[in-house]
Parts: structure tokens; sequence; C-alpha cells
């Protein structure tokens, strides 16, 4: 599912802030070209204002990634060995995505439905391509729901069968051991 964030916004912190300081060279440059074109003829009015805007609107990107990097840690991916993964300056709960239609920003959508009645019991959007640790939390929600709504809230506990593609396997976590 695509969100509402450019995927130009997403990069690691180092990259995040490479990408700062080549906004902090590109705003020198045109405050450069801002000085030169001081006291020229009125022709180039326009092309100092030009440059004047260019400044302002690099500026408030450089200040956003600043912000950004001030308020926020690296977010860390939920592997065997957690790494960090890429954060998104606009929405940070998204992450990039290969799709079939090419890498978007977005969600994956989890859902599990009941077999017997083929309603969803549980959905959740997880901001992370790989499946392998979004098992956990759409069990736990199940349980959640059905103990909520007073069916049964030990519903995990009694026998069973949960089937899921390969893509939730997971070493970490055995449904049976709940």
């Amino acid at each position: 599912m695509p969100s509402n964030a450019s995927k130009e916004h997403s990069g690691t912190f180092k990259e995040l802030e490479q990408k700062q300081k080549k906004i902090h060279k590109k705003i020198k440059h045109c405050l450069k070209e801002h000085k030169r074109l001081d006291g020229r003829k009125p022709k180039e009015k326009e092309r100092k204002q030009a440059v004047a805007k260019a400044a302002d609107t690099l500026q408030k990107h450089f200040d956003k990634i600043d912000q950004f990097l001030k308020n926020h840690s690296p977010r860390m991916g939920q592997g065997k060995n957690p790494k960090e993964v890429k954060s998104n300056i606009t929405d940070n709960e998204s992450a990039k995505m290969t799709t079939s239609k090419g890498t978007i920003q977005g969600y994956n959508g989890v859902a599990a439905v009941d077999r017997k009645h083929q309603i969803v019991v549980e959905a959740q959007a997880f901001g992370e391509g790989q499946e392998h640790h979004t098992l956990k939390p759409i069990l736990d929600g199940i349980s959640c729901h059905y103990q909520n709504i007073g069916i049964d809230g030990a519903i995990l506990e009694k026998q069973v069968i949960i089937t899921a593609d390969t893509g939730f396997s997971n070493d970490a976590i055995n449904p049976a051991d709940k």
C-alpha cells in the first residue's frame, strides 16, 4: 500500500546527513550567485529573484532534514542481526518496498481470516517489506480481539490451525509456544 510520503525523503541517518551537506553546498552557491547579481542591470532582477527563491526552498529542505535528525533515532530492522533501515522524514513508519510496479514508499498489509466464516479477524499495516516479524503481532491481535468481544481470550491455546506463506517463517517465533 503506498503511503503519502516521498521515497526521495528516505535514507539511513548517514545518507540523510550526506543529503543535508549537498543541500548546504547548493545554498552557498545560491548565495554567492545572489551576491554576484547585486547592483547589476534591472534585466537580471528576475534571475536574482529566482536564485533567492531557490535558496529559500533549499533552506526549508535543509531545516526539515535537520529537525528530523535531531528528533529521531535510527530505525532498526527486525532481523536476527538488526541493522539500520532507511528512515523517511515525512512518514517514518513507512518503508521503501519493491512491488511489481516498481519501488514505492509504503506499507505491507497483513490480514488474518477465519477459515470457516471467511471473515477478517485481524489486519495490520507494517512499514517493512519483510513479513517474518509480523506473525506474532497478528496472532497477539487475534487473541486480543477474541478476548475483547468475549468469544475466547485463549483462542490460540486451543487446537487451531494457523497457515501462512513462507514469508512469515521465523525461527524466533513458534505459535505453539504461545
